[in-house]
């Protein structure tokens, strides 16, 4: 090879290298950082469009599968996200409207904002969330005898 065609072919490696280390850079603060369980939690509960609708599958009592009434098979929930993290406001069937928060990947809490006797509070834990279930429990009343409720939700 002539003294000419071998600094052509250095250059040109060189230029290839250079193109492809400069190439393989480019975009590395554009990385999507995956969600961690909690944001994938929030989803499910509001949806990634901002809105869920859930609907009473099943109640439980003390571990006891209830029947549901006529009433209950209609009952719903829905969950609106805000511009706070894990921060949604909530509607039911019974005119319940307030807060909920998602305040880890087992607690989800309800604050009812306009009830007749001022602010009252919910404290779930999360026992299943999932883009089509959601199944919570809480104990209802606090206190002696405590009485543990599980509601079962389904989204469609």
């Amino acid at each position: 090879m002539k003294p000419v065609q071998k600094m052509r072919a250095f250059i040109l490696i060189t230029l290839l290298v250079s193109g492809a280390l400069l190439f393989s850079g480019c975009g590395k603060g554009d990385q999507i950082v995956p969600k961690s369980e909690h944001e994938k939690l929030f989803d499910n509960l509001t949806s990634t469009l901002g809105n869920k609708q859930w609907f009473l599958k099943a109640i439980y009592e003390n571990g006891v599968l209830v029947p549901l009434t006529d009433a209950q098979k209609r009952y719903y929930k829905t969950y609106t996200r805000t511009q706070s993290p894990f921060t949604a406001t909530f509607l039911d069937d019974d005119g319940n409207r307030g807060e909920a928060y998602l305040l880890s990947v087992i607690q989800l809490k309800e604050v009812i904002t306009n009830g007749p006797l001022g602010a009252a509070t919910r404290d779930y834990v999360v026992r299943e969330l999932t883009e089509k279930t959601l199944d919570i429990q809480v104990t209802n009343p606090p206190g002696l005898p405590a009485k543990i409720v599980r509601e079962v939700y389904y989204a469609n």
